[in-house]
């Protein structure tokens, strides 16, 4: 058992790294912490979802090379951010972020996930007499993940930093995940 819990560990690490960015991005823009979280655990629930759906065969009907077209959520999200630039500065004065819910959020953890997949099917089908164990792992690693988001995203030169570069930064990144996504994932 305890090597099928390190096995959760690892995997989840290794596969949301990433995830540490686009959160300490969230709370340093200051979206809700509710909504964050909330959004999380929607998009990283769906990525499970269709780890299993995969594991069990559904997806045999739906080609693999679709599952890139993940990718369009966040670069959809990041060309919208950059077309509402001129928002940016009174959403910033308001001293919130009200653009992103917690569906959007959760689109762009999905869409950040879709390389998991590939990752959890094999983990998920050599784990399945202790996969209760695995996803309840996976679902207090999302909350540890959100604190450190939360954490960095509270650190004086983050903010800082995010405060002056953040209104370019963000679109930017969700425009290169997309990309990234739509371009490599699932070849």
């Amino acid at each position: 058992m305890l090597t099928i819990l390190a096995a959760s560990v690892t995997t989840f690490a290794a596969t949301n790294l990433d995830d540490i960015f686009l959160l300490t991005v969230f709370f340093a823009r200051r979206v809700p912490t509710r909504r964050i979280v909330a959004g999380q655990y929607l998009g990283f629930g769906a990525i499970v979802a269709l780890s299993f759906a995969v594991l069990w065969g559904a997806a045999r009907a739906i080609p693999r090379d679709w599952i890139r077209l993940l990718g369009i959520l966040p670069f959809a999200i990041g060309v919208t951010e950059l077309l509402q630039m001129r928002k940016s500065k009174s959403r910033a004065a308001a001293g919130g972020d009200s653009s992103l819910s917690v569906l959007s959020i959760a689109a762009i953890t999905l869409a950040n996930g879709a390389d998991n997949v590939g990752v959890y099917v094999p983990f998920f089908l050599v784990s399945r007499t202790h996969l209760w164990a695995v996803l309840v792992v996976y679902g207090l690693l999302v909350l540890v993940w959100c604190a450190a988001g939360r954490w960095f995203g509270s650190h004086p030169l983050v903010l800082k930093s995010l405060d002056r570069w953040g209104h370019w930064i963000v679109p930017f990144v969700l425009i290169g995940l997309g990309s990234y996504i739509l371009l490599f994932m699932s070849r």
